[in-house]
């Protein structure tokens, strides 16, 4: 039990000590089978990856059509998104600290 707190507590300092995290960069855009994979890179930490299914139809429900259309990209285009800055969320999960793209963030209002 006692290994977890301080995992957490340094998941935690890690957070605090580098600043604003409400958004991070993609570094790189990995495709395998049906799957993108979009490594984010915060800073002096290591990278987090986030998975999204490439589906066989690009309907409005598609998470990775949501993300792309947010940055006026098309389905062709998906390695023109590294560089660009992400919204996120974040949290301590088992000790862990785990960053995922906020997609309701990018979602128009």
């Amino acid at each position: 039990m006692t290994g977890e707190i301080d995992d957490t507590a340094r998941a935690l300092s890690s957070v605090q000590s580098n600043g604003d995290l409400d958004t991070v960069e993609i570094v790189e855009v990995t495709e395998e089978s049906h799957e993108v994979c979009f490594h984010l890179q915060l800073p002096a930490s290591p990278n987090f990856e986030q998975r999204f299914k490439r589906p066989p139809v690009w309907g409005a429900n598609c998470e990775l059509k949501r993300l792309l259309d947010a940055y006026g990209l098309s389905p062709d285009e998906i390695e023109d998104i590294v560089g660009e800055q992400v919204p996120v969320t974040r949290e301590v999960v088992d000790g862990t600290l785990h960053f995922e793209i906020d997609l309701e963030a990018l979602s128009p209002d």
